[in-house]
């Protein structure tokens, strides 16, 4: 993809990752630092993790018309899990759309 391209659809990626956690918590979140999991700062614990994650593979779906896993053992032996932040999150998110 072009960088156009590829920008614009990160853009969407991330607020697509935005609305869903808008719906689940009623949180407006902005910064795509915000820790999602793994943490005590972090929105989600480990069965809200599950949740939103279920979510967010629906809302992907309707927006980009793909259906994508994204807790599975591709993400989970992963060095650096995807789930950290919003951020980390579209990153994968982006290479999981790309396949």
């Amino acid at each position: 993809m072009g960088g156009g391209v590829a920008e614009a659809m990160s853009e969407k990626i991330t607020q697509t990752i935005l609305k869903t956690i808008k719906i689940l918590t009623n949180n407006e979140i902005t910064d795509t630092k915000t820790r999602l999991f793994g943490s005590n700062e972090a929105i989600f614990d480990s069965v809200g993790l599950v949740g939103f994650l279920i979510e967010l593979e629906e809302q992907i779906y309707a927006d980009f018309g793909k259906n994508i896993t994204l807790a599975d053992a591709k993400a989970m032996s992963r060095a650096t899990s995807p789930f950290i932040n919003v951020s980390t999150l579209a990153k994968y998110i982006k290479s999981c759309l790309d396949e």
